[in-house]
């Protein structure tokens, strides 16, 4: 078994008789054993959990991580949880060579003749260490459910404790704390180890977690920790405060797998060092993904399943035809319905932006909204719906719909007259939602009574034929009428799938690679029905859509703001996928309620920049008279924000989009950006959360063919003074909104920024060699 782990383990070496072979005993007090190269050691205990981990003589590790080197998660056959650490085993053998540690446990008390591999594999002097493992004769009595895997707490030096730490987490398209009480503090947001029914919050890959690598920073050092899994097997990806010492990263692996008594990881876990913040951190998982994984589409710049519509960048403008900003409520037409009600404001808009507009229609069906998984047909009827759609067009507009996934309505919470509970006894559908591991049928995600929550009802899996029979079906009805973007999976965040234990559905009883694969295969068979109806129609979901299914959904409903609730959002996303994929603003749910607007009305103007500077198409989300609110799930009767200021500051923007920086805000690979030194605003919170403090302007740096440009946005209506700070002398043009270009030659570069106004650096190619 341990040559077996050793050949799968990316072709290494086997280890030598020459190695060195540790029993128990300690090499000196208090450490165990010592292996790494000039870059990177790893110092571990007598049972093999991480010490430390220390780059260049720096620690990356706190110091009392006192943490097991794996936990494994077994089911028993009636879903009984066992989970078995790798501190009980009773044996722990080592064995090391010069690139390589192998660590084997045996002797469990639960499980007898379990044995578990560790491997450990360093390349020659990189700071990069990869892990792997891999179990035999795993008991015929279990399953395996998911492995955490290897254990790793970083230092609670965030500015709460008083230090400059930050750490980085892949949710809601990238985030950066500098505290985490306000999210330790949300029953909501909290971190927490992931278990059936999934509650479309927390860190799931590929799903609101989007990408697999995590990140601790200081001022010394940082510590890289990350999947490189081109399989995109399911996992959490969280992080958990230890008291007031420590933060646990983890890695919980759903490796669910048939009735075989052995696992090997078909992936490396990956620990190392680097220097820098989460930009220098995603560069080397940008790296990694571009080198091996299959997944990922051609360019964008390149992409033949791309309209011509996406790259020319529309505005979108999102609003319900039915009730009156809210999820809940009232099922009653509004001001937008009949659809064509709606035609004035988006022809105001598309003069007043100089675009095309696309008006994305929410409860809109008429089943009853957010009801998966069927939505056809229409509110109003299919030729007043097609009607609406012919006139947009004949405008040069175009049209869009939220649909909800594929979970299953029992009964609907907003439209108590809607119910499907006689189809589901009648065709037995209990055997195709997806079930936890004891049989139990539960669903969280947009599921609660009338006043509370959208629908009573399941997930569907996607792995019966019942499914995708059913998506490709209203799909193809959707089609046929004169939709031109389908966000149907909505409320499947990141495009989820939901866990399934349901090994009678024809896969394995636990979740694992299988689910990302009969995922895939459903948005597959989705995007071939899309295709059929002979114009360009695309798919979408909630949140960006995870790595895995980005060939699938090129333009998604961006969830970045739920970040505010708790932290603070970064473009991670835009880093790693942006050259693929072009995602808009989103609907923005519920961010009204988390920010002061009284005290803090400029947020909005910095959330259109923000969204700008990372390359995101512009939406809005409009209120009743066809002004723009605050965000989804906000009352209509509030006062919304400046709407002349708001206008003003898109049209700009998407001007500057359209126009000069068309080919790096659509086409180009973001980079790490020169910093930008200029003043500062206060953002309120509602709530016990302290005030932060964000930039008036912003900035990003952009590479595109031999072209690289910094690209900064003014979202104060008042000029602003910034200084730009270069690694080197650099050459170039300066151009603004207008079209006006000036020449300069400097090491660092100031400026005045008109308010509400973007700027355009365009370096001089034998000058700007700073792609990373």
């Amino acid at each position: 078994m341990t040559d077996l782990v050793i050949d799968q383990f990316n072709r290494i070496e086997k280890v030598s008789a020459g190695c060195q072979h540790h029993d128990f005993g300690k090499c000196k007090k208090g450490h165990f054993m010592f292996f790494g190269n000039s870059s990177i050691q790893f110092d571990f205990t007598e049972r093999y959990s991480l010490r430390q981990i220390l780059f260049e003589g720096r620690p990356l590790l706190a110091s009392r991580s006192g943490n097991e080197l794996f936990v494994l998660s077994f089911v028993d056959r009636e879903g009984n949880p066992s989970r078995l650490s790798s501190a009980d085993f009773l044996t722990v053998q080592a064995f090391s060579g010069k690139k390589v540690l192998r660590v084997i446990f045996s002797g469990h008390n639960v499980m007898p003749g379990l044995k578990a591999v560790v491997a450990v594999r360093l390349q020659d002097d990189e700071p990069l260490a990869h892990w792997h493992i891999a179990l035999e004769n795993i008991s015929e009595q279990f399953i395996l459910e998911w492995i955490d895997f290897p254990g790793i707490s970083v230092p609670y030096d965030l500015h709460e404790r008083g230090g400059n730490g930050k750490i980085f987490w892949p949710g809601a398209e990238g985030v950066v704390f500098d505290e985490l009480q306000t999210r330790e503090n949300s029953e909501y947001f909290k971190g927490r180890v992931l278990s059936y029914p999934l509650n479309g919050i927390s860190g799931y890959y590929p799903g609101t977690c989007p990408m697999q690598f995590m990140a601790h920073w200081n001022d010394d050092a940082g510590l890289y920790f990350a999947a490189h899994d081109m399989h995109h097997l399911p996992k959490g990806v969280e992080l958990i405060c230890k008291g007031t010492d420590s933060v646990r990263l983890f890695y919980q692996i759903f490796c669910g797998n048939h009735v075989s008594d052995h696992f090997s990881l078909p992936f490396s876990l990956v620990t190392g060092g680097f220097r820098g913040n989460w930009e220098n951190a995603a560069l080397i998982y940008r790296k990694w993904m571009e080198e091996n994984d299959k997944s990922l589409p051609e360019k964008l710049f390149s992409n033949p399943q791309i309209p011509d519509w996406l790259k020319e960048s529309p505005v979108v403008l999102i609003y319900p035809v039915k009730g009156n900003g809210f999820d809940t409520g009232s099922v009653s037409g509004n001001e937008y319905f009949p659809y064509s009600n709606a035609l004035p404001t988006v022809r105001r808009y598309a003069a007043r932006w100089n675009c095309r507009i696309m008006a994305l229609l929410m409860h809109w069906e008429g089943t009853a909204p957010w009801a998966p998984p069927y939505v056809w047909p229409p509110f109003g009827g299919e030729e007043m719906f097609s009607e609406f759609g012919r006139a947009l067009h004949d405008d040069g507009n175009l049209l869009g719909v939220y649909c909800s996934g594929i979970g299953w309505t029992q009964s609907s919470s907003i439209d108590t007259g809607y119910q499907r509970k006689k189809d589901f006894e009648e065709k037995h559908l209990e055997n195709i939602m997806a079930a936890g591991p004891r049989g139990e049928m539960r669903a969280t995600i947009c599921n609660g009574p009338p006043g509370i929550g959208q629908r009573i009802g399941y997930e569907m899996c996607p792995a019966c034929d019942f499914t995708i029979d059913t998506v490709c079906n209203e799909i193809r009805k959707i089609t046929e009428s004169q939709v031109d973007y389908i966000q149907f999976f909505d409320q499947n965040q990141g495009c989820s799938a939901p866990l399934c234990y349901n090994s009678g559905h024809g896969h394995p009883a636990a979740p694992g690679q299988w689910l990302t694969g009969a995922m895939s295969h459903l948005l597959n068979e989705s995007m071939r029905c899309a295709s059929k109806s002979g114009r360009p129609v695309i798919l979408g979901c909630e949140n960006a859509a995870a790595q895995p299914y980005i060939r699938y959904l090129p333009f998604n409903d961006l969830r970045n703001h739920l970040a505010w609730a708790f932290a603070r959002p970064v473009p991670a996303y835009s880093m790693l996928f942006h050259e693929y994929i072009n995602n808009f603003t989103g609907n923005g749910v519920c961010l009204a309620g988390w920010f002061d607007r009284r005290k803090s009305p400029q947020f909005l103007q910095f959330r259109m920049a923000y969204s700008f500077i990372s390359g995101e198409v512009l939406s809005v989300t409009l209120k009743k008279h066809g002004e723009i609110h605050w965000s989804w799930v906000c009352d209509w009767e509030e006062d919304g924000p400046d709407q002349e200021i708001l206008q003003e500051l898109i049209g700009n923007l998407n001007d500057m989009r359209r126009g000069a920086a068309h080919d790096f805000l659509v086409f180009g690979r973001m980079q790490v950006s020169c910093p930008v030194r200029c003043n500062h605003w206060e953002l309120h919170f509602t709530g016990r959360r302290s005030p932060i403090s964000l930039p008036w302007v912003l900035s990003s740096n952009w590479s595109f063919e031999e072209r690289t440009a910094q690209i900064l946005v003014n979202c104060n209506t008042e000029k602003e003074a910034v200084r730009i700070e270069f690694p080197d002398v650099r050459r170039g043009l300066l151009i603004c909104a207008d079209g006006k270009k000036s020449s300069f030659c400097e090491r660092s570069l100031k400026l005045e920024i008109p308010g509400l106004q973007p700027v355009m650096i365009e370096f001089q190619r034998e000058e700007a060699g700073h792609d990373a």
